[in-house]
């Protein structure tokens, strides 16, 4: 089975029945409000798969989820609880949206000492595409024992971002047209010199599913030119797309750093610069 951080549906398949493999659900969407999916879950899920609310788990909980950070200690022990997650376990969570809030968690964990997470490459809809098994059961997790512990160097806070962001390479994973801005909103756009790489240019269109390395390689040399030669960061609006970005790189066996919070945490100060690109 695969090592790096996706796992594939056939790889998944051979081995979901076994004790130690627990299967998460992230299903959620940012539409408004902002919010998990768990009639989604209820409608048809991957067998054995508890459904794992993006909002509540792994997420601070008294900041709007636009701004709010990942969860600090107890809060993401709380997390690792309520879900079943024991030492020795393997961890594989997915979404229906491009491996965003799928993504976010795999970070969020990875950040709390939990290395062995995957994310189901192409997620929901290439499982439900490839016709696999599909299950409308409940699946109920135990009380997991798993303690965390912090790991540095995964993701970093706006103070940091500061310090950093000049002698870094900075990439801003969301589309075209949100990097771009809009010219009657001041406040839209970019971080000044952040290069776009779109998640969706990190992903097959028609299975959803990761690109192959050499592929990937391309997009981020043809995007961010200098993106071997410094640290990378990535960023986006509130730390989700740019985690799509961060499994592309470690694909590649390439590391990056989270800008946690990303560009609605930057924004908010109205001094602080934005650039835009709508004109270009």
């Amino acid at each position: 089975m695969t090592q790096g951080p996706l796992i594939s549906a056939d790889e998944l398949i051979a081995v979901i029945d076994a004790p130690n493999v627990k299967v998460f659900d992230v299903r959620g969407t940012w539409a408004s409000p902002a919010r998990a999916l768990p009639d989604d879950y209820d409608t048809g899920h991957i067998p054995g798969a508890v459904f794992l609310d993006w909002t509540r788990h792994f997420i601070a909980q008294d900041v709007a989820p636009g701004l709010a950070p990942i969860a600090d200690e107890a809060e993401a022990g709380a997390s690792f609880a309520t879900l079943g997650i024991n030492e020795g376990d393997l961890v594989v969570l997915y979404d229906a949206s491009s491996h965003m809030h799928a993504g976010r968690i795999w970070l969020a964990m990875r950040h709390w000492g939990f290395d062995n997470v995957r994310v189901l490459d192409g997620g929901w809809t290439n499982w439900k595409n490839l016709g696999m098994q599909v299950s409308t059961a409940l699946a109920m997790p135990g009380t997991g024992s798993f303690v965390p512990k912090h790991v540095p160097g995964l993701k970093i806070d706006l103070e940091e971002f500061l310090t950093r962001q000049d002698g870094a390479c900075v990439i801003d994973a969301r589309g075209t047209v949100n990097y771009a801005g809009k010219a009657d909103d001041p406040r839209s756009g970019h971080i000044p010199d952040a290069l776009n790489v779109p998640f969706s240019a990190m992903l097959d269109p028609d299975s959803g599913t990761f690109l192959d390395a050499d592929t990937i390689v391309t997009v981020f040399d043809y995007r961010a030119p200098d993106w071997v030669s410094k640290p990378l960061i990535a960023s986006c609006v509130s730390g989700y797309a740019a985690t799509v970005a961060l499994l592309a790189l470690a694909k590649i066996d390439k590391t990056g750093i989270l800008f946690d919070g990303s560009f609605a945490v930057w924004k908010q100060d109205p001094d602080r610069p934005v650039a835009q690109s709508h004109g270009s």
